[in-house]
């Protein structure tokens, strides 16, 4: 045993140790072979009386380093490690250093992340069992994945077995003992094993996304109760605070079940495919899992994403196309079949604007002068930010694969390609903005004020904007802006956004397969704000930068359809990796109209809308009162989260926030 090995043994870092075992040995072995000393030496799961197992949030045994979903091993173990053996950390850090999985960024207004969210191939694991994929592992060419390979599956096999011994000698519920019995490892013979498979499945990969829940358990389905199980799973969920499941578009009993078992949580994210002729039962299920305050569902424009697929996908087979999967907060799956940026990375678009103003509108002698500099500005910034991406997806292919979604993921083991090196059948790296209303709204105060009624110099402008000089401050908000439904307004929001996302259309991504560009923030909008001044939008320095595709706060001020009409201008099958719009609602707002509402932007190409219903004075009165809204649920930048786990600048983004009243 090397000294690296013991070191790590010593201090009940098992992840690590198995790492080092054999470094003569490729990294996918290595990186499996950690894997699996980390599945046989993780105490087993607490039983918690419950239909499924393991149930609760997610057991590391207070293990420092551990497998994680995207990034291989979690990217935060070097504080906890070093509290162990500063030794330790320093070895380790060596590792993740030489992954440079954190690429440098090309420019301040670029951030690179490199997360990325998937779903197993639930359906497939339930139909085959994980047995069945070792004749396909044994005929991979590549020595160490295959070998790899096995050695994970050895190590799942070695935390099932004990698992399970762990469950008959407690005298657990005796279903539960027979499907565990059968599932992963043998296929599933009934329904309810197929959601016990599921949910151990789930929790094996880090309990990332959910899937296509409704029709991958269909086959299955015999018309029992499974409202229990069903809601244990989605606790599940919600207790590991990750992500999304997709619903329908071909509607079953599941469908329903889901919804009434999903109403209150804020997670899973249920995300329903909206189709013309979608059943009113459905629509009245998903509207009332709304108005219980739980940001659930999103819905998307399924006509709108079957015509957007094939150009972010292409040669996508029409078979694949219905495995359409929002996973994330909104970023494009294909389930069980993809490798998708979660996200891959972000330009400040903001910030690029403030810096091109301050330097060139003094200098331009028109508007369109002005508007097509930034134009260059941007062109130049994004072909370095996905310079940025490439180079992270190089280093990942080359320095930091990942063993458990090449298992699960879909073509990795019959392509013997790891996941990170394009063993996926699809592969995008999906890149994010942050400030694009908030430069559309600049640039259409700019042309107002400076180009069109000439009320100010440019130097004289930029001058008393950065004094905050309130005067302007009344100006700027009293412009033409995006979100009412004004014309002009949109089209300069139309023209500026098809050139945007156009920039992405031939741009590949280093695994192969396209940049999907979206437009959703997660929480980045207020700590992107902090890094650009004052805008002509009417943000102060330092404010928060845009949440979505709809109109900045307060300036909503035609109602939500308008506003929904003019997000409608914006080319929206241009965003392959999808859009978020909010929309928010007082809980007074009847919901015949919201539905309306939400076919009416449907019907004029919106691709998906996220709903807050809430009241104004609720909110208040959980920044003065929390402890009594323990349950108060928003959505933020793409999913929903409690009210009470927000930073105080994201509470702040929601109370601000135009609240849409009937």
């Amino acid at each position: 045993m090397n000294e690296k090995v013991q070191l790590f043994l010593d201090i009940n870092e098992p992840y690590a140790a198995g790492f080092f075992e054999e470094e003569n040995k490729g990294l996918f072995s290595r990186f499996s072979r950690a894997q699996r000393r980390y599945f046989e030496s993780r105490p087993v799961d607490d039983y918690r009386g419950k239909r499924l197992y393991p149930s609760g949030v997610l057991n590391y045994a207070g293990y420092a380093v551990y497998p994680e979903c995207a990034k291989t091993f979690n990217p935060d173990y070097y504080v906890p490690l070093y509290e162990k053996s500063p030794q330790g950390a320093k070895i380790m850090k060596e590792v993740r250093d030489k992954s440079n999985f954190t690429v440098v960024p090309s420019a301040a207004y670029i951030t690179v992340s490199g997360y990325t969210h998937s779903t197993p191939h639930y359906e497939r694991i339930l139909k085959e069992g994980f047995d069945s994929y070792i004749e396909r592992i044994k005929k991979i060419k590549d020595v160490d994945m295959r070998e790899g390979l096995l050695d994970l599956l050895e190590g799942i096999r070695n935390y099932h077995s004990r698992g399970l011994a762990y469950l008959k000698s407690i005298d657990a519920d005796s279903e539960l003992i027979e499907a565990l019995e059968q599932v992963p490892f043998q296929p599933a013979r009934n329904v309810y094993e197929a959601i016990v498979c599921w949910n151990y499945v789930m929790y094996l990969e880090g309990v990332d996304n959910v899937g296509m829940i409704d029709s991958g358990l269909a086959p299955y389905y015999k018309g029992e109760d499974i409202s229990k199980e069903i809601r244990e799973l989605f606790e599940n969920v919600n207790d590991n605070g990750k992500w999304n499941c997709c619903l329908g578009p071909e509607y079953n009993e599941i469908t329903k079940i889901c919804l009434k078992e999903g109403a209150g949580l804020r997670r899973p994210q249920m995300n329903l495919r909206v189709t013309k002729d979608m059943p009113q039962e459905i629509w009245d299920l998903a509207l009332e899992a709304n108005y219980s305050g739980c940001g659930n569902p999103s819905y998307y424009n399924e006509e709108m994403i079957q015509t957007m697929l094939p150009e972010g996908f292409p040669g996508i087979t029409k078979e694949d196309l219905q495995r359409y999967c929002p996973v994330g907060c909104t970023e494009t799956c294909i389930a069980g079949m993809t490798n998708t940026g979660g996200i891959d990375g972000n330009i400040n678009l903001a910030m690029i604007f403030e810096n091109y103003m301050q330097e060139q509108l003094p200098k331009a002698a028109t508007f369109q002068e002005f508007y097509d500099g930034y134009l260059d500005e941007v062109r130049k910034g994004v072909n370095l930010f996905l310079s940025d991406i490439w180079r992270n997806h190089e280093q990942r292919a080359k320095y930091l694969p990942n063993p458990m979604r090449s298992l699960t993921i879909d073509d990795c083991i019959d392509t013997g390609l790891d996941y990170n090196n394009g063993g996926a059948r699809y592969n995008a790296a999906v890149t994010s903005e942050t400030g694009m209303i908030n430069v559309i709204d600049s640039m259409l105060s700019i042309k107002h004020l400076i180009f069109d009624k000439q009320r100010f110099l440019p130097d004289e402008f930029l001058r008393l904007m950065d004094l905050g000089d309130k005067h302007l401050y009344e100006l700027l908000k009293k412009c033409p802006h995006y979100g009412v439904d004004d014309e002009d307004c949109d089209q300069l929001a139309h023209d500026f956004t098809t050139y945007f996302y156009g920039l992405y259309k031939d741009k590949k991504c280093y695994r192969g397969g396209k940049c999907c560009p979206t437009s959703h923030q997660y929480n980045r909008h207020p700590k992107e704000g902090k890094k650009v001044g004052p805008t002509p939008d009417g943000r102060l320095r330092g404010e928060s930068l845009n949440d979505s595709i709809g109109a900045l706060s307060g300036k909503a001020t035609n109602g939500p359809t308008a506003m929904m009409l003019s997000a409608s201008k914006i080319d929206q099958k241009d965003i392959y990796g999808m859009n978020a719009l909010n929309l928010s609602i007082n809980k007074k707002f009847a919901k015949n109209s919201l539905e309306a509402l939400l076919k009416g932007y449907m019907e004029e190409n919106g691709a998906m809308v996220q709903i807050t219903i809430t009241s104004k004075e609720d909110l208040l009165d959980a920044m003065v009162h929390p402890e009594k809204h323990d349950d108060l649920v928003v959505r933020v930048g793409g999913y929903s989260e409690y009210f009470n786990r927000l930073t105080p600048d994201l509470k702040q983004v929601i109370i601000e926030r135009t609240l849409h009243e009937d």
